[in-house]
């Protein structure tokens, strides 16, 4: 099973948050900085489930209380942060594609369906080309794990690249709310860890 995809699972069975998935591993994989209250998992890519997605690094996700629950103001409301090797910034382009690829490979299989529309990514950016490059946009998606529907989430998003480490790291903030909503308020306030 992906480890996502277990993940998900687990917090659909309990209210408990999962903090420490990788052991010490997992302390020196972080990218994020966030209240204890926020689920956590750690993923290194290239990933199994993801075929399409072609990144080297790890992610890390960071799940909002009450993410997992469609009667929740937080669901679907969580955020992503990639650490990636590479040279240049990624383009809009390769970040919609990206990003596409991860959602498409994370929804196969599922439960609910074993035919539904790809995910659909759609990005303008916010700072032209300097660093941090920012970006918005929305994806629309298949969810797989909570409703068997397709949703659309909007996606605040940030890249910080480090050309002397020849890295990158990408942060998505994503929900179903809209940007005015008080749940970007706590999107919001997981920020990104000083680079060691």
């Amino acid at each position: 099973m992906k480890p996502i995809a277990t993940l998900f699972a687990l917090f659909i069975a309990s209210n408990f948050c999962i903090t420490g998935v990788l052991g010490q591993e997992t302390e020196s994989r972080a990218i994020l900085k966030a209240g204890d209250d926020w689920g956590k998992e750690i993923i290194v890519f290239p990933i199994e489930w993801a075929p399409k997605l072609h990144l080297e690094g790890f992610e890390e996700l960071r799940f909002s209380p009450g993410w997992s629950s469609a009667e929740n103001e937080h669901y679907w409301s969580l955020v992503m942060a990639w650490k990636i090797d590479t040279t240049n910034l990624l383009s809009l382009q390769e970040l919609e594609y990206n990003l596409e690829a991860y959602f498409d490979g994370l929804m196969h299989p599922n439960h609910w369906a074993t035919q539904f529309p790809e995910p659909i990514v759609l990005f303008s950016n916010e700072t032209g080309n300097s660093t941090p490059f920012q970006f918005r946009g929305k994806m629309k998606f298949f969810d797989g794990f909570h409703t068997g529907n397709v949703i659309t989430v909007n996606i605040l998003g940030e890249q910080h690249l480090n050309a002397e480490a020849k890295q990158s790291i990408l942060i998505f903030r994503m929900s179903p709310q809209p940007i005015t909503h008080t749940v970007w308020q706590g999107l919001g306030e997981i920020t990104k860890l000083p680079e060691k």
